[in-house]
């Protein structure tokens, strides 16, 4: 009786943790988009850009741990507002730059830090046995609710 107890416990303990994580998301994406006119997801990716300089899309999916195609539409997005262009290099005219506009460095100064590099940095400090332990069980968490197949995209973007 004991176990099945304390595996509740832990049960109501998990569902609680996801939905404070979800509703934490839901917030600051609102705030966000209230203040700035833009998403939380389209903050992250302006903040990385400001934060690393112009960048390959393909890198710059890559510092946001994202897939390419997911990070498209985004930029597509913020490219309409004004926000950041994209830029082909001499070198190599395959590469495509996206860079900042004067509008979006502005913008960028002045907004908070996106609340999705909050959970890649704290990630980043933890032990490579704590990471994979997470992971291990959040796909665990996705098996459980037949999730493996859903379409990826930027958490609360009320734009997508």
């Amino acid at each position: 009786m004991v176990g099945k107890a304390n595996q509740d416990k832990a049960i109501l303990g998990i569902t609680q943790c996801l939905r404070r994580i979800i509703k934490s998301l839901q917030n600051y994406s609102s705030e966000v988009y209230s203040h700035f006119g833009i998403t939380g997801p389209q903050l992250w990716v302006l903040k990385t850009i400001y934060q690393n300089g112009s960048l390959p899309l393909g890198e710059l999916s890559k510092r946001m741990y994202l897939h390419p195609s997911t990070l498209t539409a985004a930029v597509d997005r913020l490219e309409k507002k004004g926000y950041v262009f994209r830029n082909r290099i001499e070198k190599d005219r395959r590469v495509i730059n996206v860079q900042l506009t004067p509008k979006g460095n502005s913008l960028a100064k002045r907004a908070p830090k996106p609340i999705q590099g909050k959970m890649i940095y704290g990630l980043r400090k933890l032990k490579k046995d704590e990471v994979f332990l997470i992971y291990r069980s959040v796909e665990k968490l996705v098996e459980i609710m037949e999730a493996e197949k859903v379409k990826v995209t930027f958490l609360f973007d009320k734009e997508a």
